[in-house]
This record gives C-alpha cells, sequence and structure tokens, in this order.
C-alpha cells in the first residue's frame, strides 16, 4: 500500500492544537475561560493524540530517504513532550 501524507497540514494541526491551548488564536472570553477551566484535560487529550500519530508514523517507510518523515516523526515527538510538559507544570502548581 502506497500513502501520501499532508505534512503541512498535519504541521498546521499541531501548530494550532498548541496555539490554541495557549490561549494565542482570537476566541470567545467563554471559550477562553473553558480552555482554561478544561486545560489538563485538553492536555491528556493531545498526549494521546500525538502519541498515536507517533505510533502510526513508526510503521511508515519514506519511498525517498530525504529525512521528511524522520523530521516530522520528531516534530510530533516534540509536541507530545510540550503536551506531557505541561501537565507537569499544572502538577507543580497544585
Amino acid at each position: 500500500m502506497k500513502v501520501e501524507m499532508d505534512v503541512e497540514r498535519l504541521d498546521e494541526m499541531l501548530d494550532m492544537w498548541r496555539k490554541s491551548v495557549d490561549l494565542q488564536l482570537p476566541m470567545m472570553d467563554d471559550f477562553k475561560i473553558r480552555m482554561m477551566q478544561n486545560r489538563r484535560p485538553i492536555l491528556e487529550n493531545l498526549v494521546q493524540t500525538g502519541t498515536g500519530w507517533t505510533l502510526m508514523l513508526s510503521c511508515m517507510q519514506a519511498s525517498e530517504e530525504d529525512g521528511e518523515l524522520a523530521a516530522l516523526k520528531q516534530r510530533v515527538k516534540q509536541f507530545v513532550a510540550w503536551a506531557a510538559a505541561e501537565i507537569d507544570a499544572l502538577d507543580a502548581i497544585r
């Protein structure tokens, strides 16, 4: 099976998820409050999602060795590490 992945779109999703959790995207005040109230479960869901992406990407092989797949894997791992670190930061202030 041969699959083509829209790497740019995945990068945009990771960036949007991160910016939304950090309240860096325009949103209504009520929504910002909900994002703050639910920061932990949102981050936990992002860790799960990123971990799933990591698992899926680990099953892939690049048809060309240009380093693009390895770079994508690294960006997803960094995203998961960021979300996990944010959860740790919440734990530290409890």
